[in-house]
C-alpha cells in the first residue's frame, strides 16, 4: 500500500436514502478483526464492499467492521456475519494503479447489530454502541501486571518483533485496552479474535487473552528448546 496513491472515491452516489443516525455502512471481512484502538489497513475488493467503503468516505461517516463466520463467502447476507464489530474511523481512502481499493481504519468502539436497511447497494444496519467500564480493584492491577509480563516474555520469543510493538503494550495501563492490543498483534486465529472482541467484561476479557497468550508462549518456549536441539545434534554430527 506505500506505493498507492491517495485518491477521492468516484462521483457520489445519488438516489440513496440516508442513513439513520444509529445506522452504519457495513463492511464484512474476510479474515481480520479490528479492535478498538489499534490502526488496520483493509483492502476493500467486492463491489459492495467499495461501494460501501465510497458511501462512507463521501459522508465523512465511520463503517462498521464484521467478522464473516466463513470466509469462502463470496457475497456475504447478514446472517453470515457475527453480530459484533467494531466502528472504524477512516483515516485514509486509497487507490492503486491496478483499481485497487484500501482503506485504513482506526478502531473506535465495539457495536451490535439491532437490524439491517434496505436499500442501499452495500449493507447498511442500525446497530448499538457497546459501552466498556473498568473498575480499577488490586486484583484487575494484578492481571494487568501479569498480562504485561506475559506478552513481554511472548514478544521477546518472537523474532525479529518491532520495539515499538512492545512499548506500545507496555506503556497500556487500563485492562481493556491492554487485552484488546495483545489479542490484535497475536498470531490468532480470526474466531479466537471474534471471541476476545465479543468479551465485554473486561476481567473475563483479560483472562482469555492470558489463556490464549499463555498458550502461546509455551508453543514459542517449545519451538526454541526443538531449535536449539538440532542445532546441538547438527554441530555434533559435524565434529
Amino acid at each position: 500500500m506505500a506505493t498507492n496513491e491517495t485518491l477521492s472515491p468516484s462521483a457520489p452516489q445519488t438516489g440513496l436514502p440516508p442513513l439513520p443516525q444509529d445506522a452504519l455502512v457495513i463492511i464484512p471481512m474476510r479474515s481480520a478483526v479490528l479492535f478498538p484502538g489499534t490502526v488496520m489497513p483493509i483492502t476493500v475488493g467486492r463491489p459492495r464492499s467499495v461501494a460501501a467503503a465510497q458511501a462512507a468516505v463521501q459522508r465523512e461517516l465511520p463503517v462498521g467492521l464484521l467478522l464473516q463466520r466463513d470466509p469462502a463467502i463470496e457475497d456475504p447476507a447478514g446472517a453470515d456475519l457475527y453480530e459484533v464489530g467494531t466502528v472504524g474511523g477512516v483515516l485514509r481512502y486509497l487507490t492503486g494503479p491496478d483499481g485497487s481499493h484500501h482503506l485504513v481504519c482506526q478502531g473506535q468502539y465495539r457495536f451490535r447489530i439491532l437490524t439491517y436497511l434496505p436499500g442501499f447497494p452495500f449493507l447498511a444496519a442500525r446497530v448499538e454502541r457497546i459501552g466498556e467500564s473498568e473498575v480499577r480493584t488490586a486484583e484487575l492491577e494484578a492481571r494487568l501486571l501479569h498480562l504485561k509480563r506475559q506478552a513481554k516474555e511472548a514478544l521477546e520469543l518472537l523474532p525479529q518483533t518491532p520495539p515499538e510493538v512492545a512499548a506500545a503494550v507496555q506503556g497500556v495501563n487500563t485492562g481493556g485496552p491492554l487485552a484488546d492490543l495483545i489479542a490484535s498483534v497475536m498470531d490468532l486465529e480470526p474466531a479466537e479474535k471474534q471471541a476476545v472482541l465479543e468479551t465485554i467484561d473486561v476481567p473475563a476479557r483479560m483472562t482469555r487473552v492470558s489463556a490464549l497468550l499463555g498458550h502461546r508462549i509455551e508453543v514459542l518456549r517449545l519451538s526454541r528448546q526443538i531449535s536449539q536441539q538440532t542445532k546441538e545434534t547438527m554441530e555434533g554430527r559435524q565434529r
